[in-house]
């Protein structure tokens, strides 16, 4: 079993994928032509070795490079959850960040430790705030004045006191796409930091007393390939608890500045490794926590999603139609597309394509992945070169552990795909594939 020759692409691929002398690629020693026949395309395959080696990478550098106080690395279910990955998570000491009444009954089901939870959400409902404290989670992370209202509101009424955190806007520059930038002046989330509402709030929950306020919490965007934003959103963190301190007297116990490191990309292979990441959350806890006298560290809570799970998870089509156009362009179709992937279409996420049952063949011709279903703009990549490829034979997409799955849809009323993990061991179906029957039993005739 080799590695696959070109070393970018090698790097986008989950750790166990090797190429058989034939050129068919294999994923935990399992063939991917194989899996396809027995689960059916499209087909989203998981590598378990990929997502515990992601783990243990966020907690070593961490302890390596990181002494200020301790750390929590909350896993963000945004990215992807299943009940069989909560499980893998509590297993791997991880905490859960979820922001949705969906994600807190996939960790219940998974009987996932629910004092490592926090409930993240710009939106979240009464009932998901009711169904929140029911299920005790560690934390939930308040995003703005309504949220505020209403769990204060639910906390008299119970005569519960609920653990939160307040969500800041800390006005940072993120060099990302603007639909990926999170923490800025005017984004929707969180309390605004420079008008002053941030502090309001703060003032606001200690003064009724009906929450416990454990600590602060901000976020500047994803995809991030730079350590500053990390950096500036501490420090503006931490001059805030300064100043309510001065105040009040409150000092945060946890702080964080969210989730969003960037993985390896087709386009832009150089992302730096955790270690830069937790050395620079040092730096700044080091130079904030030299002006705050005796006060103790707050714990510093950490969110990664993307980078734990995208280069974990590859995407296996078929090859339908081929076509040749007048402008140029040949198109491959594929039995997906943006129902199961729109990253390429909401922000022009980039990919790259191997053919599963010849992965080292030179590349012969220049053609669009295009999808399935009835848009021009569902095209998965726009130009990669591939040897020529016909008709059901098979197309592995890497880097698709991401955000694909759960932004899926049912556009076209086309069934969402089946989900499996692989190891050395055994293959398990995380997700069934959705069936014709399911979209129906959704109609009320």
């Amino acid at each position: 079993m080799l590695l696959h020759p070109d070393p970018l692409i090698a790097r986008l691929l989950p750790d166990t994928a090797t190429i058989a002398e034939t050129g068919v690629i294999h994923i935990a020693s399992w063939p991917v032509p194989e899996l396809a026949k027995q689960y059916g395309t499209p087909l989203y395959i998981f590598d378990r070795a990929t997502i515990l080696h992601n783990c243990a990478a966020y907690r070593e550098a961490f302890q390596r490079y990181y002494h200020a106080s301790a750390v929590h690395i909350l896993y963000a279910a945004k990215a992807y959850l299943a009940p069989t990955l909560a499980r893998i998570m509590a297993e791997e000491g991880m905490g859960l960040d979820v922001v949705s009444a969906g994600e807190l009954l996939v960790a219940q089901r998974a009987a996932f430790p629910m004092e490592r939870v926090s409930f993240h959400g710009n939106n979240k409902s009464e009932e998901e705030l009711r169904l929140a404290l029911r299920l005790r989670v560690g934390r939930i992370v308040l995003d703005n004045w309504s949220e505020l209202v209403r769990l204060s509101q639910i906390a008299q009424e119970t005569g519960e006191r609920p653990r939160v955190l307040l969500r800041v806007a800390p006005d940072v520059a993120t060099d990302t796409h603007r639909y990926l930038q999170t923490g800025h002046a005017s984004a929707k989330f969180g309390f605004p930091l420079g008008n002053g509402e941030a502090r309001l709030a703060i003032e606001r929950i200690l003064t009724e007393g009906h929450l416990r306020l454990l600590g602060l919490h901000a976020h500047s965007g994803t995809m991030l390939r730079e350590t500053r934003p990390y950096e500036e959103t501490l420090e503006r963190l931490l001059t805030l608890a300064n100043d309510i301190y001065a105040r009040t007297g409150w000092w945060p116990e946890e702080i964080s500045p969210g989730g969003g490191w960037a993985i390896a990309t087709p386009d832009n292979a150089g992302t730096p490794g955790v270690e830069d990441l937790a050395r620079a959350c040092q730096r700044s806890m080091e130079r904030m926590l030299s002006t705050a006298g005796q006060r103790r560290a707050p714990t510093l809570m950490i969110e990664p999603g993307r980078s734990i799970i995208a280069r974990a998870g590859v995407t296996i089509y078929s090859i339908g139609a081929r076509k040749s156009t007048p402008g140029g362009i040949t198109y491959l179709f594929v039995d997906g597309g943006m129902g199961d992937n729109i990253r390429p279409v909401l922000y022009g996420a980039r990919y790259t394509a191997l053919p599963v049952e010849h992965a080292t063949a030179p590349g012969e011709e220049y053609v669009c992945i295009a999808g399935r279903y009835c848009e021009s703009g569902d095209m998965l990549i726009e130009n990669v070169r591939l040897p020529v490829m016909r008709e059901k034979e098979l197309l592995l997409l890497p880097g698709a552990g991401a955000y694909c799955l759960p932004m899926a849809s049912n556009y076209n009323l086309v069934p969402r795909p089946a989900v499996i993990l692989v190891d050395e061991r055994r293959v398990e179906v995380m997700e069934r594939r959705e069936t014709y029957a399911d979209l129906l039993a959704r109609y009320q005739d």
